[in-house]
């Protein structure tokens, strides 16, 4: 008989968020309590989301250093650069009301997620943190917003949380990388 592993991203995911000290112990000891206790219990799927939330209560800010920071802002300012750019030429082609103020908020969420890749390869001055910060609020803001609105709204809309979502996430990851750009080293 074989025994069940979760799968080898969920382990990624584990060993980045722990110190190399601590890797081999505690992956260890979640996968033996995976093995022996959940996967019997809880099923494989119930099994394999029980081991990501373990995963990730070990996540921390100084989890977030160097090419794992960089590389996680960089994909998420490009999703919701694309996002931003979807919503504005959805807005353009469908014309329902209000559709010029929305159209201009999509080109600033897509104009934010490109200023911070640009940060992020051009290690920004001053001044250009100063906006990307400012950009990195509003984003964040406006992605909060849009989820409490979709969560209390009659007419759920999937997209709307999913990409309110990765504003918040990025809007964070944004915050960290311009006050403490110190941690971003190059990938």
């Amino acid at each position: 008989m074989t025994q069940k592993s979760p799968p080898g991203w969920l382990e990624w995911i584990l060993t980045r968020c722990l110190s190399e000290r601590d890797r081999e112990t505690i992956s260890g000891d979640l996968l033996e309590e995976y093995r022996e206790e959940q996967l019997p219990r809880l099923g494989f799927v119930r099994a394999n989301l029980w081991y990501l939330r373990q995963a990730f209560s070990f996540v921390s800010v100084s989890s977030f250093g160097g090419p794992v920071m960089k590389l996680a802002l960089t994909w998420m300012s490009v999703f919701t650069a694309a996002a931003g750019v979807w919503l504005a030429f959805m807005e353009q082609m469908l014309k329902h009301s209000g559709y010029g103020g929305r159209t201009v908020i999509g080109i600033c969420i897509a104009m934010e997620g490109i200023a911070t890749v640009l940060f992020l390869l051009l290690h920004g001055r001053a001044i250009y943190r100063t906006l990307v910060l400012v950009g990195a609020i509003a984003v964040g803001l406006l992605g909060a917003s849009a989820v409490m609105r979709i969560l209390g709204a009659p007419h759920f809309e999937g997209f709307v949380l999913i990409i309110g979502s990765a504003l918040v996430v990025q809007g964070m990851l944004t915050i960290v990388a311009v006050l403490r750009p110190h941690r971003l080293e190059t990938l």
